[in-house]
């Protein structure tokens, strides 16, 4: 009985573990969409598809704006990112975070495949020679309106998000709680005036927009106020974004290929927003309970997210539109100090309540250790100490488990045809020797959750992304453990891994059934290789794990008779 559910366990965790790892690396991709044949317009800026309750509008053609010259780029430096605003469409055309990298400076010397496995020799690159990028925000594609382009659809008039405006200043540079505006001011031939105030301070990665139209005609309009976040969904997995919205208490995310048609929500939209694993582009507009968000994929990968806001100006009349937005890591406490629900995004599964403790206490064991490697492995040996006694019980009634195995043999071929009497000779023999059947098994499976809630913590925290532990390999220039959200090319840690398990599993009582050791013999072995693309920071905390496993069971070997 104890074997076979410590067996059951073991194999419901590995085939998590498969299931996660194939479903990563492994996926499908989407089945590709044929092209639709729209019109330059419609394909620049796809119309959200309307709620069922509102009726829907006949398309009126875009009002080209006024010839202003050409449109001039405006750079906003802070000390957290570095942004490029167009006076084309008063939009983002480019938005780099300066404490993140695209992705480490790093060259491949060469590089050994084996199916899914690969090996590869890395170093560093000459810094003079080629500097690491700082990370993208924007990845719309150049027939995609820019993010946070404006566009107004009406009844009687329409303006295109690549409305010509004009900047208040050149450029606009903030340190540390500075604040600044940067103001765009766009007309039209109808002398609909729109107006983009855009504030920003120097330490926060929230800025916000207040945006005006004013009405200068003799006519009321009626139409939408539009603002888009657009990019694309390309890239490695982690790279890959995804569209996100929290509507009416519920977030709900769209990978990629997974939108086959507009989404419309109308009710209680805290935010939409562009969703990477480790980064976060959002939109939450602000005193607007009218407002719509519209999410929408087109072929090849293009991902929109618009909110749109349902108006009627009358002459002489502007209307207001405020918007706050985040453009950051998915750093928890940045999420959380931007006051806007943003945190959500950050699951962690269903053990979420216990890895959100453990990332924060990681963070500030990190704070005086000022290496995520050597806190991974504190954080490690501090749970193994809590669950000493567990651990030292179940050890403890294994060695009493193996002892009795040939009464229990006996038992189990005297009553072969009796299972009752067998049962009650079996609890006869358990209680007389003091020992629980399942006092092998109970205490893995108090520690189950843990170990899903680190296996989520660890995969998807960006506290691990581009954290170094040992950058290269002792007295040499390759590359080794320089990022512990990415795999070790050496592939030195997940065999050594695979190893300690082994170890572990010789020094375990062999179970009953033959049957059963071999396969238990088996489990290292697929563990290894499943481990080989794994995160090199997970790596270490199984690894870390089955060393420290290995010398309790030593001690308890030892000096438990």
């Amino acid at each position: 009985m104890e074997t076979r559910t410590i067996l059951a366990v073991v194999l419901s965790i590995l085939v998590f573990l498969i299931f996660t790892f194939l479903g990563q690396h492994y996926a499908p991709p989407p089945p590709a969409k044929a092209p639709e044949q729209v019109q330059p317009a419609e394909q620049a800026k796809p119309a959200p598809a309307p709620p069922a309750a509102v009726r829907p509008q006949p398309p009126v053609p875009p009002v080209a704006s006024r010839p202003a010259g050409p449109a001039k780029d405006v750079v906003v430096e802070t000390d957290l990112y570095r942004a490029v605003f167009s006076e084309q469409g008063a939009a983002l055309k480019s938005f780099q975070l300066k404490n993140y990298r695209q992705s480490l400076p790093i060259e491949t010397i060469s590089k050994f495949h084996l199916g899914p496995v690969s090996f590869e020799l890395e170093r560093f690159q000459d810094q003079g020679r080629a500097a690491a990028k700082l990370k993208e925000m924007v990845t719309a594609a150049p027939n995609q309106p820019l993010p946070l382009s404006f566009s107004w659809v009406g009844r009687h008039l329409s303006v295109a998000p690549d409305l010509v405006y004009q900047a208040s200043v050149p450029s606009l540079t903030l340190k540390g709680d500075q604040s600044g505006n940067l103001v765009f001011k766009g007309v039209t031939p109808e002398g609909l005036v729109v107006t983009r105030s855009y504030s920003f301070t120097g330490n926060n990665y929230v800025f916000r927009l207040h945006s005006t139209v004013a009405n200068q005609g003799s006519a009321p309009l009626e139409g939408k106020i539009a603002l888009d976040l657009t990019g694309t969904s390309a890239g490695e997995p982690h790279e890959a974004q995804a569209l996100a919205v929290l509507a009416n208490g519920k977030l709900e995310e769209f990978p990629s290929g997974k939108l086959k048609e507009p989404k419309v929500f109308a009710e209680k939209v805290k935010w939409i927003g562009l969703n990477e694993l480790y980064f976060l582009a959002a939109a939450a507009p602000a005193e607007a309970p009218e407002t719509q968000a519209t999410l929408l994929e087109t072929p090849p990968n293009q991902l929109m997210a618009s909110l749109n806001l349902p108006e009627k100006i009358n002459p002489n009349q502007d209307v207001p539109a405020l918007y706050n937005f985040y453009f950051g890591p998915k750093n928890i406490n940045d999420l959380k100090a931007a006051n806007l629900s943003l945190d959500r995004v950050v699951h962690f599964g269903w053990f979420d309540w216990l890895a959100r403790p453990a990332l924060q206490f990681l963070i500030w064991l990190n704070g005086y250790i000022h290496n995520y490697g050597w806190s991974l492995i504190v954080l490690t040996i501090l749970l193994r100490l809590v669950f000493w006694y567990p651990n030292h019980k179940s050890f403890q009634s294994m060695k009493v488990m193996q002892k009795i195995q040939p009464r229990v043999a006996e038992i189990r071929e005297k009553y072969k045809d009796d299972r009752e009497g067998m049962n009650k000779e079996l609890m006869n023999l358990y209680r007389t020797f003091k020992v629980n059947p399942l006092g092998g098994c109970l205490p893995m499976l108090l520690q189950l959750p843990v170990f899903l809630a680190l296996y989520n913590m660890l995969g998807n925290s960006i506290e691990l992304r581009h954290a170094s532990f040992i950058p290269t390999l002792p007295f040499t220039n390759i590359v080794w453990l320089a990022d512990l959200s990415a795999k070790d090319p050496l592939l030195i840690t997940p065999i050594i891994m695979g190893a300690s398990m082994f170890v572990q599993q010789k020094m375990s009582p062999s179970p009953g059934d033959p049957a059963q050791a071999k396969m238990m013999m088996f489990l290292p072995l697929i563990f290894t290789f499943l481990f080989l693309n794994f995160a090199s920071g997970l790596v270490i905390y199984w690894l870390v794990n089955n060393i420290l496993a290995i010398m309790q069971q030593y001690f308890t070997n030892k000096y438990i008779t």
